[in-house]
Formats: structure tokens, C-alpha cells, sequence
């Protein structure tokens, strides 16, 4: 059996970006958690949860938060294909979108990682 990420609530997990102080570290740790269940729950050795959280976005000036959404849109479409979802697509358009909307981006990376891990 693969294992699964933990459900957590979409809603939390977006406004947890706004409370002062605590968001850095909950961004931090909310992007390093996703990477790791995803890396974990397809297997992926190339995926590196601690690059593509703390190495890239400093390395690249924090430009590499344009290509990140992206990156998630394709890991949460091979996870959802993997859970049996055949016709999941690829949102990562949609994701760079949201996170010009108030970061609501990550209200909607933990709303379709839900989709997976509850499968």
C-alpha cells in the first residue's frame, strides 16, 4: 500500500499564510510537507522536498515561485492518476493564478492533495 498524505483542511492551510509572524514558518512547512508526501507517495527520488522549498526560491531570488505552481500542478496530476483519478489535469496554470489571488493557491494544492490521500 502507498503511503498517504495527511487531509488537511483547505481552508486552514490557506489562512495560515496571513497570520503575522507564524506564516513564515507555516509557508515553509506546508510546502516542505506537500513535497515530501508527494515524493513519498510516487516513489520519486528525484523530487527533493528540501530543494525545491529552501534552495531554489533563494537561489533564484524568489523567481522560482513563478515556476513552482507549475511543478506542483504536475506532481498533484501524477499523484491524482496514480489514486485513479484518469482524467485529472494538469492545473498548474490555474495554480500560478490563485497565487497572484491572495496566495489562494494553496487553498487549492491542499483541496485537490485531499482528492488523493482520500481515495
Amino acid at each position: 500500500m502507498d503511503p498517504k498524505g495527511t487531509v488537511r483542511s483547505p481552508v486552514s492551510s490557506w489562512l495560515f499564510c496571513f497570520i503575522p509572524l507564524f506564516n513564515i514558518f507555516w509557508v515553509f512547512y506546508y510546502q516542505y510537507t506537500n513535497y515530501a508526501e508527494l515524493k513519498a507517495y510516487l516513489n520519486d527520488d528525484d523530487l527533493s522536498p528540501a530543494l525545491s522549498t529552501f534552495v531554489w526560491p533563494f537561489l533564484t531570488c524568489g523567481l522560482y515561485g513563478f515556476y513552482e505552481p507549475f511543478k506542483m500542478g504536475a506532481l498533484i496530476q501524477r499523484a491524482q492518476v496514480k489514486a485513479g483519478m484518469a482524467d485529472a489535469p494538469n492545473q498548474g496554470g490555474l495554480f500560478l493564478l490563485f497565487a497572484f489571488l491572495c496566495a489562494f493557491n494553496r487553498f487549492k494544492y491542499q483541496e485537490e492533495l485531499n482528492k488523493v490521500w482520500q481515495s
